[in-house]
């Protein structure tokens, strides 16, 4: 089955400009983009010195060794202010963090505005990369699994290496206040075996959501209720007839359930079963040996106070589901649609359907695997319960046609703009109202983001910031400054004396990436760093140490 595919207006955008920038960067444009590789020459750059003072200067890009603790040092030269790792990390980029590696983001960027927050992503490997030790993929430029903040440049802001495969970083709010929540754990064909997690803004764990009934949460989806309950993923195999696509009557399937957690005790306080509502002949899928992924529950979120809307890939539809009876509502999609599907409507291998608004829905159209589609796409749908018909209102097309296997996300956020996610492809895109594409982020090959989303998010981590400083070859110092998780700092300020008690300012340089480099002639044996928001307020300050 095809569709019309709706292009994006502009060409390959070429710079992400923030609403509200507090410094800007000028980049090339990116061009020559093809189905699974886009050219996005528009990537970081160093920056050029900016000079700030007369003692200091920030910079990006200056040379570092690929060992623990960073440039080559000549011999007496020695670092001061390192943080405590082990006796082997891997060789990170950061001088103040080397035991965090996270996959390089590249930048296409349009001039056009991007929307207000933070890029969150869970960076992994493609299970064809997953046989690579956590040494072989840094070697190899893939970086760590993790979860992973970034600004709207491709910048790391907080990046946590969690070792095992992580999903859905999100944003949400847990009884009454905004925390971050994802899912880690193993992933056996496609099925997750893991726990979800709760995060405080200074990203100290609040809670921990494992499965009840003898089930353990599933990658595919976490979402918190204003209940304090916990909308999760999971699956069971159970007996099944499953000779209506090609098996036995004394089959087997994996059966999607959907459970509602309560976070603070783990009680589960509602469960779904697929199969008790939806037979196995809806289902695109053939059966083979062992057990049949008939349906593949991949999404569940509140559509309103008592009903949830259930994603499952391998039928082609969306369920409205009672959240008190389980009952089906209606179907969206598939063998049995309650609705007629209008021209371009239809959706083949979904992810992540979401309410929009009243009457709409945004649905992450894989098109494959199998290859129903030329191309995936991001669609808003139009649903008139009433008429009992789906519109297509918008649909976002990858420039360079991605073909997603499997996975993705589509969030519509609140200035009329789609992030969009693609899954297997390493790629997030940002679409204005109109469709054009104003911001392209790409991780490297063979790394991905089961789904991506943009949001605004304050963090203070509880540790203060960190730095390492050394002797440079002209008499001065290069100090390395960062602080992960902090999202409000702007600038960084370099402090130096005498005595412990009696430091005085020396620099105050802008915020360059996760950590900023800054070459600085202290006035006294001590130092320090002081990490300053845009007014000029400070917000933490580092260990004093003694040069």
């Amino acid at each position: 089955m095809s569709k019309d595919l709706e292009e994006p207006r502009s060409a390959t955008p070429e710079s992400c400009v923030p609403a509200h920038p507090v410094e800007s960067e000028a980049r090339p444009s990116a061009l020559g983009m093809s189905r699974r590789e886009l050219l996005l020459l528009g990537g970081k750059g160093a920056l050029g010195a900016a000079a700030v003072s007369a003692t200091a200067v920030a910079t990006r890009g200056i040379p570092r060794s690929r060992v623990p603790g960073g440039v080559p040092r000549s011999p007496g030269q020695r670092a001061v202010g390192a943080l405590e790792t082990a006796a082997v990390v891997p060789a990170g980029p950061f001088k103040t963090a080397p035991q965090l590696v996270p996959p390089r983001l590249q930048v296409t960027e349009s001039a056009a505005p991007v929307s207000a927050g933070l890029l969150m992503m869970t960076p992994s490997l493609l299970p064809t990369s997953r046989m690579l030790s956590d040494a072989q993929a840094v070697a190899q430029g893939k970086g760590q699994m993790g979860v992973m903040i970034a600004d709207a440049k491709g910048e790391p802001v907080w990046f946590h290496r969690t070792g095992e495969m992580a999903t859905n970083l999100q944003v949400q709010r847990y009884r009454g206040e905004p925390v971050l929540t994802y899912w880690s754990g193993k992933v056996v064909n496609g099925i997750g075996y893991g726990t979800g997690y709760v995060l405080d803004t200074s990203y100290r764990r609040i809670g921990a959501i494992r499965g009840g009934n003898g089930l353990q949460v599933d990658l595919h989806e976490l979402t918190l209720t204003p209940q304090g309950t916990a909308l999760v993923s999971a699956y069971r195999v159970r007996p099944a007839d499953t000779s209506a696509i090609g098996g036995t009557k004394a089959g087997s399937v994996y059966e999607g359930v959907v459970q509602e957690i309560d976070v603070a005790t783990g009680k589960v306080v509602f469960e779904w079963n697929s199969l008790d509502h939806v037979m196995v002949g809806e289902s695109y899928v053939k059966a083979g040996k062992g057990p049949v992924d008939y349906f593949h529950l991949n999404s569940v979120a509140l559509w309103d106070d008592t009903s949830l809307i259930i994603s499952a890939r391998s039928t082609w539809a969306g369920y409205l589901v009672d959240r008190r009876t389980g009952a089906v509502i209606w179907r969206l999609g598939g063998k049995k649609s309650s609705f007629k599907i209008g021209k371009g409507a239809n959706f083949e291998w979904q992810h992540h359907i979401r309410r929009y608004g009243s009457d709409m829905v945004t649905v992450f159209d894989d098109g494959a695997t199998p290859v129903e589609e030329p191309a995936s796409r991001a669609l808003v749908l139009e649903v008139d319960t009433s008429a009992r018909t789906v519109e297509l209102v918008r649909a976002a097309v990858h420039p360079a046609r991605l073909l997603s296997d499997y996975e993705g996300s589509v969030q519509a956020l609140s200035d009329g703009h789609l992030f969009v996610g693609w899954g297997t492809e390493p790629y997030s895109s940002e679409f204005d109202a109109r469709g054009d594409l104003v911001c392209d982020y790409r991780f490297p090959t063979n790394v991905q983001s089961y789904r991506a989303f943009r949001y605004e998010w304050s963090g203070m981590p509880p540790t203060p910031p960190n730095f390492v400083v050394e002797p440079d070859e002209i008499g001065g110092y290069a100090l390395y400054v960062s602080w992960n998780g902090a999202t409000e700092v702007a600038l960084w300020q370099v402090l130096s004396g005498e005595a412990p008690g009696a430091l005085e300012p020396v620099a105050t340089v802008p915020r360059a990436g996760f950590e900023t480099a800054v070459t600085v002639h202290p006035t006294g044996p001590y130092l320090t760093v002081a990490a300053l928001d845009a007014k000029g307020r400070r917000l933490g300050v580092a260990k004093t140490v003694k040069l």
